[in-house]
């Protein structure tokens, strides 16, 4: 018996991470896998006012909902299937190790490089750097310069 891929794409406002979607569902549809979309926000702290706190995290969870349908309709085109979808708050690159610790169902992490001067992303360097030992799962990284149809010519 064949255990199902699921390739985790972080969903975040980066440009780069439309690539991450693209190779990600391509991929799912080659080998009959899913996609499995992460998205996290912040801790907010407002001190004693809990009920702000608490007004503030519902928008912030919200706004992750939203996000998560904007991209749910691509991967649904191009995989076929629809997205596994998860919403964590806190420090995105604590949330990714413990989402992959809790979540063992996960094949592949799918991080697209950026494009921008200050190097590759903080998550790519994060997880080929100070935290490459927390990884459990393969990493798979979207050079930058890759267009759409570069990437569709993969498959």
């Amino acid at each position: 018996m064949n255990k199902e891929l699921n390739f985790l794409v972080i969903i975040d406002e980066t440009k780069e991470m439309h690539n991450a979607i693209r190779y990600a569902s391509l991929r799912s549809l080659r080998v009959g896998g899913s996609v499995v979309i992460l998205y996290t926000f912040d801790n907010i702290d407002f001190g004693h006012w809990q009920a702000v706190e608490n007004i503030a995290e519902k928008e912030s969870r919200d706004e992750a909902e939203e996000r998560i349908k904007e991209y749910e309709s691509t991967i649904l085109t191009l995989s076929k299937r629809k997205p596994k979808k998860f919403i964590m708050k806190g420090d995105r690159i604590d949330c990714i190790i413990k989402f992959l610790e809790f979540n063992k169902f996960i094949s592949n992490l799918i991080l697209a490089a950026s494009s921008g001067p200050v190097g590759p992303g903080p998550l790519i360097s994060g997880f080929t750097g100070k935290f490459r030992t927390k990884l459990k799962v393969p990493l798979t990284i979207i050079p930058s310069d890759l267009s759409e149809e570069e990437i569709d010519n993969l498959f």
